[in-house]
């Protein structure tokens, strides 16, 4: 009876033995398991944490870099109106108030014969004359725009004035004169030549005027010579745009 009772007792032993072990088994793939899992979701949560830390920096960044061109952009502008933009000048062109544009010659043949008014009197000249034509800067308008570097100007036309026909009296030709000494004097001799100047000076004025073609060749000139001016006073800027409109 003791043998069977003790070969009983050793298989209860080994039996327990096995279930011990089998039960420390199955904790130590339990506890591999849960560490599995804690590792997992600790790769995962910084992962996930990682994820919404780069977005935020993304966002933090793209909006400090906005913030910080729309400074620089603000400064730079700034800067750029302040120092890099020139300042147009006109000087005193706009105070010119005849502008000469264009000078046209011309000759006048002023021919007297005699009658009872000029007593007997023949006088025959060849009278050269010149014509200005100018333009008054000091009825336009000028608009500038440092912004643009540009300067809009409307001005009259150029015009013939009176004052602008002057006879050049040096280089008056006499091609016929006659007088009866008996019968005239030298004041007559003063007061026709006057009267023939005058009507010369007249006659040039008309001439001059009457030919539309000066008129363009004059406005030409004009646009040319005050861009010319404009760009002149103002040479600091060599892209200067400059705009002449006519009234």
């Amino acid at each position: 009876m003791m043998s069977d009772s003790n070969e009983i007792k050793v298989s209860d032993r080994a039996s327990i033995s096995r279930t011990n072990k089998i039960c420390l088994i199955c904790a130590l793939v339990l506890v591999v398991i849960a560490a599995a899992a804690c590792f997992l979701a600790f790769i995962n949560g910084s992962r996930a944490v990682k994820q919404a830390f780069d977005r935020e920096r993304e966002a933090a960044e793209e909006s400090v870099y906005h913030s910080f061109y729309e400074q620089g952009f603000k400064a730079g502008e700034e800067e750029y109106h302040v120092k890099n933009r020139a300042v147009i000048t006109l000087g005193n062109i706009r105070e010119t108030a005849n502008l000469e544009v264009l000078s046209v010659s011309d000759i006048a043949f002023m021919i007297e014969d005699p009658s009872s008014e000029n007593k007997n009197i023949q006088s025959w000249i060849q009278v050269p004359g010149t014509g200005v034509y100018t333009v008054d800067l000091a009825a336009g308008e000028f608009l500038v725009d440092d912004e643009r570097s540009m300067v809009f100007v409307r001005i009259p036309k150029p015009e013939l004035l009176p004052m602008n026909i002057s006879i050049d009296h040096a280089n008056i030709e006499i091609l016929r004169f006659e007088s009866n000494v008996w019968k005239s004097s030298v004041r007559d001799g003063e007061q026709l030549a006057g009267k023939q100047l005058n009507e010369a000076r007249t006659r040039i004025q008309e001439d001059i005027s009457s030919n539309l073609q000066y008129y363009e060749f004059a406005e030409k000139s004009a646009r040319s010579l005050l861009e010319n001016l404009i760009r002149a006073v103002n040479s600091e800027i060599p892209d200067l745009k400059v705009e002449i409109e006519f009234f």
